[in-house]
This record gives structure tokens, sequence and C-alpha cells, in this order.
């Protein structure tokens, strides 16, 4: 009874870690870290001058936790959403991972063609948004 009684407070208290630490991470960049819009410049583009794939997310990040999803948008559209499929992952690692539950491992392991379409499209959303031309620069973050 002792050794049940250790394993289902081990799994509840994995369960109640793997929920809150997305939280305490929001919580301290909401926070304690709340960027305002001149901070977080992208390295790569002081060197080249071009927007990666990335730029923009953390101020995308900062537009969505304060409610602001057209601005979060405007800043990372790839980024806000990618974020529904990024949490799903998430929930599918702490099934198999902390839970142990065998059965979502199937779905956790992806197919070449999910990978090669994800590399694409980040690619594709790198050139887009780089493009000085008026339907494409809506891509790119304000400056």
């Amino acid at each position: 009874m002792r050794n049940y009684l250790s394993f289902f407070m081990k799994k509840y208290i994995l369960i109640i870690l793997a929920i809150l630490l997305p939280i305490v991470i929001f919580l301290v960049y909401y926070f304690i870290y709340n960027i305002s819009e001149n901070n977080g410049l992208c390295s790569f583009k002081e060197i080249t001058g071009l927007e990666c794939p990335g730029c923009g997310g953390q101020r995308s990040i900062y537009y969505l936790l304060h409610g602001d999803i057209l601005q979060a948008l405007h800043y990372n559209a790839f980024f806000i959403l990618a974020a529904p499929f990024l949490l799903y992952f998430y929930y599918l690692g702490v099934r198999v991972y902390i839970l142990k539950q065998e059965r979502y491992l199937k779905s956790f392991v992806f197919s070449s063609y999910f990978a090669y379409s994800l590399l694409i499209s980040v690619v594709v959303f790198f050139i887009l948004r780089n493009i000085p031309i008026s339907p494409f620069t809506y891509l790119a973050p304000p400056q």
C-alpha cells in the first residue's frame, strides 16, 4: 500500500509540475521581464538587415499575453499560428514522458512529410517577410 501511495503521489506531483511550469514561465515573463517595444533587437537583423523567421516573436508574445491578438499577429504571424501546435506537442510530451502513457507515443512521432513541410513553410515565411513590396511588408514586424 505504501509503495502504491508513493507512486500515486509522484505521478500527481509530476502532473502538477507539468501544468505549472508553463504558467510560471508566462507569469515571470509577464511581470518581471515585461519588455517594452524598443527592447529585444535581433542580432541576425543587425548583421544582415533581414528579418529572420523569429523576429518579432518576443513582442508577439508580449501582445498576446496582454490580449491584443491582432498586434501579436502583426509582429510575428507565423509564431502565433504555430502556438496551438506547440501547445499540442507539449501536451503529447507530458502524456508520453511524464505520465508514461505509451499509447500516445505514436502520436508524438513526426513523419518526414511533416518535417519537410515545416521546414519549407519557415523558409517561405522568411523569404516573403523580406520582400519590400506592399502585401509582403505586412509579414515584417513594424519598425
